[in-house]
């Protein structure tokens, strides 16, 4: 596994501390449910932070460390793109190592918007909907990722 270094955005973490880190994330988008934009944006952090213990993990299992850094990009939102973009790839690699359901997981997380739509009132069964399912979504995100670290 790679060396941890406390000053580069991916390293300075191990994968344990990178799900801890995405787990607090949804924390606190679930107690911000009634601010959509926060809560949202929790819930892509939460699935970036995820993807990042995902990366470190990677380096422990052949991937070099350019690649670790390099393969969704920087950002959270980079990664969370990439790996929707790679839906519509024919290459079977593409957004390996997930399988096409988590890929479409991040692809469904980018889709729903931080702002609520301006016009009608829309009723919801909760305060803000869309905040809830964007965090039941990057939940299941870094539980797959969870699972991709331990196997």
């Amino acid at each position: 596994m790679s060396a941890r270094d406390p000053k580069h955005w991916l390293w300075r973490l191990d994968a344990d501390g990178w799900l801890a880190a995405a787990d607090h994330e949804l924390e606190q988008g679930r107690a911000q449910l009634g601010s959509r934009r926060t809560a949202v944006t929790h819930a892509r952090r939460a699935a970036g932070m995820a993807l990042n213990a995902t990366l470190v993990a990677l380096a422990s299992r052949g991937w070099s460390r350019e690649r670790c850094e390099t393969a969704w990009g920087r950002s959270y939102i980079d990664h969370l793109r990439a790996l929707a973009t790679s839906v519509d790839e024919s290459d079977p690699d593409a957004g390996e190592p997930f399988e096409l359901e988590q890929r479409q997981r991040c692809r469904a997380l980018l889709q729903i918007s931080v702002m609520p739509p301006t016009g009608l009132v829309r009723l919801a069964r909760s305060k803000d909907e869309a905040a809830g399912v964007a965090l039941d979504t990057a939940t299941e995100l870094v539980r797959a990722c969870a699972a991709v670290i331990q196997a």
